[in-house]
């Protein structure tokens, strides 16, 4: 098997659905054995450092399999026919996954789903919640009127959009100076609309600006959208865009490469281009300044 790069999502979702008392460190040493950097191997192989192996993925499908039947038998449910997670089940899409894990845990406690649906958002919208002299602005225009006056996120809250009335850009204020490059996108919560992400497809719940792009300062502001009408899938929207100050350090974070064209990220790579986001943050964080803001689209 390779690696798989949204591993350390599915364990996350996991842990969160149906918890375990033991520490990845612990989980690590079962895994690789005790005194051969087990924890280290681990979290190498949640991230995508690491090809995943066939017989470690089945240690990990077997030690996730025993917790599934142990919260099944806790809640007075049968055993299940066949075990609910095999090897290769480890590499498919992070909604598909989860999806499986839900169904044959049986999980049905709303706190626990909002709570791993909150936990997916903090992960794929790392900005969330940041404040600063920069700030990226979702505007809002009517559709209607050629020159009708806009409005900015914050303040009174997130900007509402309504499908076939309203259009938008996305802008960024407060910066002295042009990025090398910008990556922009966006991430889907769907519950407004009584679902949650998993229960959508991955391109229906994450969204991308073509990427890099090269935003030009101009009287103030970078504009990384020029307006154009909302998409009509209603919900909650979370938009993060990582402005690069050096472009050297496109190597270390788009896992396409430093030459790549500017186009959307798959689910793979939007796993591990947000991992190579940590660690340059933690490394060299004077080389991007990441960015948030919300808005809402209704029908």
């Amino acid at each position: 098997m390779a690696a798989i790069p949204n591993l350390y999502l599915k364990w996350r979702s996991f842990r969160e659905l149906v918890g375990t008392p033991r520490s990845d460190a612990e989980i690590g040493n079962d895994l690789f054995g005790e005194g051969k950097d087990g924890p280290q191997k681990f979290s190498k192989l949640l991230y995508g450092d690491y090809a995943c192996s066939l017989e470690i993925g089945e240690e990990l499908a077997g030690f996730m399999n025993r917790r599934i039947e142990g919260v099944r038998q806790a809640r007075g449910l049968p055993t299940l026919n066949r075990a609910p997670f095999r090897a290769a089940d480890l590499d498919v899409s992070l909604h598909v996954f989860l999806r499986h894990l839900i169904q044959t845990a049986a999980l049905e406690d709303d706190e626990a789903l909002d709570r791993t649906q909150e936990a997916l958002l903090a992960e794929l919208a790392p900005g969330a919640g940041l404040r600063g002299p920069i700030r990226l602005v979702v505007e809002r225009l009517s559709l209607e009127r050629a020159f009708a006056p806009f409005r900015r996120s914050g303040g009174d809250g997130p900007v509402v959009f309504q499908v076939g009335k309203h259009k938008g850009s996305l802008a960024v204020l407060g910066a002295t100076a042009a990025p090398a490059l910008a990556y922009t996108f966006v991430a889907r919560d769907p519950r407004p609309t009584g679902h949650r992400s998993w229960e959508i497809n991955w391109n229906e719940a994450v969204f991308w600006l073509p990427s890099p792009s090269r935003p030009e300062l101009v009287d103030g502001a970078l504009l990384l959208m020029p307006p154009a009408p909302v998409s009509p899938e209603p919900g909650r929207f979370l938009v993060t865009t990582v402005l690069v100050w050096e472009e050297a350090a496109r190597a270390q974070l788009d896992p396409r490469g430093e030459s790549a064209p500017s186009a959307d990220l798959d689910e793979a790579e939007t796993s591990r281009f947000l991992t190579n986001l940590r660690r340059l943050q933690k490394r060299r964080p004077a080389a991007v300044t990441v960015l948030s803001a919300e808005y809402s689209v209704i029908l």
